[in-house]
């Protein structure tokens, strides 16, 4: 009986401390991804072109792709965000790949337009998770 007491403690004590080091590891990816977007927030500043913003990444040769409504699904914007993946989280079951990016927010310069324009203003950087590939 002793024995077995033993070993459930053991269990207990392993898969807690297999989820305190997971714990940890996820504070300091967060901390990393942060110090990319303050990067990213000192050169970039809200209010600046989306021709000035794409010009520092292919100037910079940071590869960047465009999805629509980052921050809102539901948006009426035209213009789509421009994102910057920067990481990695474990993946659930159902998806393929769990990213993380810098996204860059625009606002749409004329509103009537059905497509990105060189004009449309930096609105907000953030950070962004997106799962992909899901079931």
């Amino acid at each position: 009986m002793l024995v077995l007491c033993v070993v459930a403690l053991a269990v207990v004590v392993s898969i807690g401390m297999h989820y305190w080091f997971k714990k940890q590891a996820q504070k300091r990816r967060e901390a990393g991804y942060q110090v990319q977007l303050l990067s990213y927030t000192q050169d970039l500043k809200t209010g600046m072109t989306r021709k000035e913003v794409e010009g520092y990444f292919r100037a910079n040769k940071i590869e960047f792709r465009q999805m629509c409504c980052v921050a809102d699904a539901f948006s009426t914007r035209h213009s789509w965000d421009d994102l910057i993946k920067i990481g990695e989280e474990d993946v659930p079951l159902f998806c393929r790949q769990n990213n993380v990016y810098v996204a860059f927010l625009f606002t749409d310069y004329d509103k009537s337009e059905r497509q990105d324009n060189d004009l449309d203003t930096l609105k907000n950087v953030t950070i962004y998770h997106e799962l992909e590939g899901c079931l």
